[in-house]
């Protein structure tokens, strides 16, 4: 059983699985709060690092899929303590000249961590939020 979920040819040449799986994990271990959003009731959380990777929902303490786009009012940022759970699926997508890891929390995809073919993050937005 192979880690490639999908494959399609691109203009560039495939990493290896196991390599985009461990980048994305280095990238996933180092994702901090960037921002926190009160959207109609639900709180958004933008992770990240220098840009923001990731978008999610948040009820209670536990992190939800969120399709964006981004919205509300920033509200203080706190910490999260779901952050050390979340974990990837050992599949790796690769599609439109990206490559894409599943992002879990307690087995539910929560997210999805996307690299370009240099296998660097690519962010969510062009510019950081306000």
């Amino acid at each position: 059983m192979g880690l490639w979920a999908l494959s399609q040819s691109g203009p560039f040449p495939e990493a290896r699985p196991e390599a985009v799986l461990a980048r994305c994990l280095g990238v996933l271990r180092t994702l901090e709060v960037q921002a926190l959003y009160r959207e109609d009731g639900a709180l958004l959380a933008l992770l990240g690092r220098e840009r923001p990777y990731l978008l999610l929902a948040l009820e209670g303490n536990r992190p939800l899929p969120y399709a964006g786009p981004l919205r509300g009012r920033r509200v203080t940022k706190r910490p999260l303590p779901f952050l050390s759970e979340l974990t990837l699926a050992r599949r790796v997508l690769h599609q439109e000249g990206e490559y894409r890891c599943l992002v879990l929390h307690r087995g539910r995809v929560v997210g999805v961590l996307r690299l370009d073919f240099r296998m660097d993050p690519v962010p969510l937005l062009d510019e950081p939020p306000p």
